[in-house]
């Protein structure tokens, strides 16, 4: 049987939305990326000390990486490692540096094969969480671990991931949405939406919160 993802991709979604895995795909360009989210930390520290009663945007690269480290858990990485595309194992990897637990590691590594290029983060993830250097990119380690660092002083504010419907309520979502789409046809948008609210899709189509 196939599994399927633990978590609802849509909230998954909304946590990594603006966290720029662009900026850390390519080795190069991620020495620069957290060079400089670490070089802004130590610039605006007093500023960054007041978070969460005080929100500067030069500093939401930072908050946004922080609420995600926070929302780290097995759940999520095994979840980005399998069911995303290699975009997933990059977000995986680059999280699991920022929160290292030994849990993580084989997610990561069974996950490595399908971001070619990109193993180099998925490497220095799991050296973070083995604790064991890495000779080829000791300054993306020294770098990282700095804004681990950085990043483990900002207040938490773990965002609430919800969990995706599981196997056995497929069916039953399924046929609610034949419901829906039957309310739908005979009494318009009203009629849909009050077949939302009492059918079982609507936990799943709540906007999530922080706990």
């Amino acid at each position: 049987m196939t599994s399927i993802p633990f978590y609802l991709e849509s909230d998954v979604e909304a946590l990594l939305l603006n966290i720029p895995y662009t900026r850390f795909m390519k080795s190069s360009g991620a020495l620069r990326y957290w060079s400089s989210l670490c070089t802004d930390a130590k610039e605006l520290a007093s500023i960054l000390r007041d978070y969460p009663r005080v929100r500067y945007a030069p500093l939401e690269p930072l908050y946004l990486c922080a609420r995600a480290a926070a929302s780290l858990d097995e759940h999520l990485v095994a979840d980005l490692s399998t069911h995303w595309t290699w975009k997933g194992v990059v977000y995986a990897a680059f999280l699991c540096s920022l929160r290292p637990k030994i849990e993580y590691r084989k997610h990561l590594w069974d996950a490595r094969e399908r971001a070619p290029h990109n193993q180099w983060l998925v490497d220095l993830a799991i050296c973070e969480i083995d604790k064991s250097p890495i000779g080829s990119y000791v300054q993306h380690q020294e770098c990282l671990r700095e804004l681990r660092a950085v990043v483990e002083r900002i207040p938490a504010q773990r965002a609430l991931l919800r969990p995706g419907p599981q196997q056995e309520e497929l069916f039953l979502l399924r046929s609610s949405a034949e419901s829906i789409a039957k309310a739908y046809r005979i009494g318009g948008v009203s009629a849909a939406r009050a077949a939302i609210d009492s059918s079982p899709w609507k936990p799943f189509l709540r906007r999530p919160g922080l706990l």
